[in-house]
C-alpha cells in the first residue's frame, strides 16, 4: 500500500521545462495539424458539424417595423474526454548525485528526455488519425497507382491535389505530406516548371513556394521515424506520415463551443512533469514524469481530403 511519500509531486521547474520544451532536431507537425484548444475539465462536451449548415441560406429581408431573421450554425453536440499521456524516465541517486556535483542537471535533462517521447507519441496519434480514410468523407479519399503516381513524371499531382480540394465543401488552407509523398512533388517536373518556369528538369520546389502554388496558408510535411517493433525486438524504423497527402480547412479560433475547423486537439490543463520516489538499486532514487491530457477530434469530414499510395 503506497503512502504520501510514494506519490507524483508537481515541479514547478521541470513543468516550465516540459510546456517549453521543442526538440529542434525533431520535425513534428501534430500541433499544427490538429491545434489545441483548452477545455475546463477532462469530460467535456463539443460542436460536430453537417457542413451542409454553412451553405443554407435564410431570408434576410428586413420590413420596416420587422426584426431581422435569427439563424445559429449548430452541430450537434458530442460528449467526449481528454486521455492522459505521460512517461517516467528513472534515475538512480548515485547518478542524480554525481551529475549534480559537475554542475548537470539530470532532473531536467529526464523531463525534456520524457517530453520528447510524449510528443512523438502524440504525432503518431495525429498521422494515424489524418491518414485513416475514416476520418474524411468518402468522395475526398483517393488512392493512386500507376501514372497517376507522383514519382511517375508523366502524371499531374498539381491537378490531382487541386480536383481533391475542390471537391471540399470548405476548401482545405493547409496541406501536409508524408515525406515520401514530399519528395517526390517537389520534384516532380510539372511542379518545377509550374514555379520556376523551366522546363522542368532542374530544381527543387521549397514549402513556401508550394504554398503560394496551392494557395493555402501552410504546407507541413512530416519527416519523423518511428521503431514499430517492441523494445527488445531488432529495430524497425517507419515514416509516421507514411506516403500520404492530406490536407484540411483549419479555423484556429475554434474550440469546443463552435466553429466549423476540420479538427482540434482538446487540452486539459497545460503539461505537467514531477517527480516521485522509485525503489530501485541499494540507495534508492526517483521517477521524472512528463504528460499532457488531450483528446484528438474530428470535427467536420468534408473540410479535408486525403491521398493515399502518393508516390
Amino acid at each position: 500500500m503506497s503512502n504520501a511519500t510514494d506519490q507524483f509531486t508537481e515541479s514547478p521547474t521541470l513543468t516550465a521545462i516540459a510546456i517549453a520544451y521543442s526538440n529542434p532536431d525533431h520535425a513534428l507537425i501534430a500541433d499544427q495539424a490538429l491545434p489545441r484548444v483548452p477545455v475546463p475539465t477532462e469530460n467535456f462536451k463539443y460542436q460536430k458539424y453537417d457542413e451542409a449548415e454553412m451553405f443554407t441560406l435564410p431570408d434576410t429581408k428586413v420590413g420596416r417595423r420587422s426584426t431581422p431573421n435569427q439563424v445559429e450554425i449548430e452541430g450537434s453536440e458530442e460528449n467526449s474526454s481528454t486521455q492522459d499521456y505521460g512517461i517516467d524516465i528513472p534515475l538512480d541517486n548515485a547518478t542524480i548525485e554525481a551529475a549534480k556535483a559537475s554542475g548537470f542537471d539530470p532532473e531536467a535533462r529526464a523531463t525534456e528526455r520524457s517530453t520528447n517521447i510524449v510528443l512523438l507519441d502524440r504525432e503518431v496519434r495525429v498521422a494515424t488519425l489524418l491518414t485513416n480514410p475514416a476520418s474524411y468523407h468518402s468522395d475526398h479519399v483517393e488512392t493512386l497507382s500507376g501514372t497517376d503516381l507522383f514519382s511517375d513524371a508523366a502524371s499531374d499531382p498539381l491537378s490531382i491535389i487541386e480536383d481533391l480540394m475542390a471537391t471540399c465543401w470548405q476548401k482545405p488552407n493547409q496541406i501536409e505530406f508524408g515525406f515520401p509523398a514530399w519528395r517526390a512533388f517537389r520534384k516532380h517536373p510539372k511542379i518545377i516548371k509550374a514555379i520556376l518556369g523551366n522546363s522542368g528538369d532542374q530544381g527543387r520546389a521549397t514549402l513556401a513556394q508550394v504554398a503560394e502554388l496551392l494557395e493555402v496558408k501552410r504546407v507541413l510535411v512530416g519527416e519523423s521515424r518511428v521503431n514499430i517493433k517492441r523494445p527488445g525486438e531488432a529495430a524497425q524504423l517507419q515514416r509516421v506520415w507514411g506516403n500520404s497527402v492530406c490536407g484540411q480547412f483549419i479555423d484556429q479560433t475554434a474550440d469546443t463551443s463552435g466553429g466549423i475547423t476540420f479538427g482540434i486537439t482538446a487540452q486539459h490543463k497545460e503539461k505537467v512533469a514531477g517527480t516521485l520516489p522509485a525503489n530501485m538499486g541499494l540507495r534508492g532514487g526517483k521517477l521524472v514524469r512528463s504528460g499532457e491530457s488531450v483528446k484528438e477530434l474530428i470535427i467536420a469530414k468534408r473540410a479535408g481530403f486525403l491521398i493515399q499510395n502518393a508516390a
